[in-house]
């Protein structure tokens, strides 16, 4: 796998492929990711190309500020471009442990230097809400924090946020051993996590830059 800079304006490629129902999208991490594609006739789809957002019943991407991305494609060993990477120098949160943020929202505190990852709960669920003010101030994955496994009973609405987008997931968790649905899912990965790599192994990508977005042109994920 190689990298090539591009020169195209960001905002005119992220506006061009959105409008694409064949593309795949993602925002994450070593160990922490959301995914994110849609079906161009599925119900209660909302895509804005002037604002690049787009919005369905089972998730959301909400592109936002790219006057500093740079642009890189993953080009394989095939010259096939295998995904286009929004990279820019600015960090997310950083926070190391669970924060809440407000009355139905937490910040996961995966320690990425750029990515956040969050959940927000319906408001009437009272139990997840209680497990995560009990782990406010605990890393997620610290043994007995009850935070993790009360997420992935209840499977409230997960967000991963960059400098450049937010991702959410709004479909199902899987049990253990199932696989993820069809369209927008997430993966959480501890034994990943905890390597704090900010790229995959392997990765081309420049030191220096964090990928706050990723493209998959013609990728269904």
């Amino acid at each position: 796998m190689k990298c090539v800079p591009l020169t195209e304006d960001p905002s005119e490629v992220a506006h061009r492929h959105l409008g694409d129902a064949g593309n795949g999208w993602s925002i994450g991490t070593w160990g922490a990711i959301g995914e994110f594609q849609y079906d161009a006739e599925e119900p209660g789809l909302v895509l804005d190309l002037a604002t690049l957002s787009v919005t369905s019943p089972r998730g959301a991407l909400h592109i936002g500020d790219l006057g500093d991305a740079k642009l890189f494609a993953l080009i394989d060993d095939a010259g096939r471009i295998r995904e286009i990477a929004f990279c820019s120098p600015r960090p997310a949160g950083r926070r190391t442990t669970i924060h809440q943020l407000d009355e139905t929202t937490f910040d996961l505190g995966i320690g990425a230097p750029h990515v956040d990852m969050m959940v927000r709960l319906r408001r009437d669920d009272a139990a997840t809400r209680a497990a995560l003010r009990e782990g406010v101030g605990q890393p997620l994955l610290a043994p007995g924090n009850p935070a993790g496994p009360a997420i992935g009973r209840s499977s409230p609405t997960r967000i991963f946020a960059s400098a450049l987008a937010r991702l959410e997931v709004h479909q199902p968790i899987p049990p253990s051993g199932g696989r993820s649905p069809e369209g927008p899912h997430s993966h959480l990965l501890p034994q990943y996590l905890a390597e704090r790599r900010v790229h995959a192994p392997g990765s081309p990508l420049p030191a220096g830059l964090y990928c706050g977005l990723s493209l998959y042109p013609r990728t269904r994920l």
